[in-house]
């Protein structure tokens, strides 16, 4: 992919109901799915759409892109991809000038944007259920443990709302490996066993039965002092241990519950982190904290 302006353009466009509509006799209107070929490789702009797409999901086998953009389903490949639905032609044509832009766009930022190599690698339902108690408690929010193995699968819960769910034996830990260029060639995959996991992790049970996992062990609960004074103003204590739980994706009625401390307080310690860091938002927060080593 050049350096320069990344230039890509669309060809080989088609625009039409879903086979499954087709079968059942559905109506077209606001049911068409556009498909598209692209005259670029954007195998390695995948990485940065995946961290600025809207509920972007990055697929390990096969690898593809889903994510929203405009309030409309778009999946990705190195040189094709789909969207969907649309009411029309000229609709259709309308957002995938959009998509060209947004992809044009993101390359002539890339510089400014920390790409996010996080895959997702698809585990089907029926093997998740297997897992399950089959009890259709609901106490997990679902209907059925069956319906609970769809959104575990679909990644829209956590399987810390089951409190009849095992613990897991090991976790794997993916590590990037990149070139001199800053380029990722590879990743090296190092398991977590269970003793490793109760010394160096805690995990706070939440409301729902909701579980929030934090790697904290006694080196990284203290303030990395050095990092810290380099900042025009230093963080404090509590706001290093807010912005380390902000990195871990951790909501501030997550940290308001592990903490002990109230919204309010957790509301005016975001802000001032967010003022020392001269960042507006979570994602830009945990980007400067680990770019610059301050968890």
């Amino acid at each position: 992919m050049s350096k320069g302006r990344f230039v890509t353009a669309y060809y080989d466009v088609s625009l039409a109901m879903p086979a499954p509509l087709q079968a059942g006799g559905a109506s077209a209107d606001g049911s068409l799915l556009l498909e598209f070929k692209l005259n670029n490789d954007i195998s390695d702009l995948v990485p940065y759409v995946n961290s600025v797409a809207q509920k972007a999901v990055y697929y390990e086998k096969p690898r593809f892109i889903k994510f929203l953009l405009d309030g409309y389903g778009c999946t990705l490949h190195r040189n094709s991809g789909s969207a969907a639905v649309f009411s029309g032609r000229d609709q259709a044509l309308e957002f995938l000038e959009r998509l060209i832009g947004f992809l044009n766009e993101t390359h002539m930022r890339r510089d400014r944007i920390e790409p996010n190599h996080k895959t997702y690698r698809h585990t089907s339902p029926l093997r998740i259920y297997r897992l399950l108690p089959r009890t259709n408690c609901g106490e997990c929010g679902h209907p059925s443990c069956l319906a609970f193995a769809a959104a575990l699968s679909m990644r829209k819960a956590s399987p810390g709302r089951c409190r009849e769910l095992s613990r897991p034996i090991s976790l794997n830990a993916v590590y990037p490996v990149f070139d001199r260029n800053g380029d990722l060639v590879s990743t090296v995959s190092i398991d977590i066993d269970e003793p490793e996991m109760k010394m160096g992790m805690k995990a706070h049970r939440l409301p729902g039965g909701r579980e929030h996992i934090l790697f904290w062990n006694e080196r990284n609960s203290r303030a990395p002092a050095r990092e810290n004074d380099t900042l025009p103003a230093p963080l404090t204590e509590r706001e290093l241990v807010v912005l380390r739980m902000i990195s871990e994706g951790a909501t501030n009625v997550e940290i308001s519950d592990i903490l002990k401390i109230s919204p309010h307080t957790v509301k005016s310690h975001v802000v001032h982190i967010f003022n020392k860091l001269g960042v507006n938002d979570r994602t830009q927060a945990a980007v400067l904290a680990t770019r610059h080593k301050l968890v």
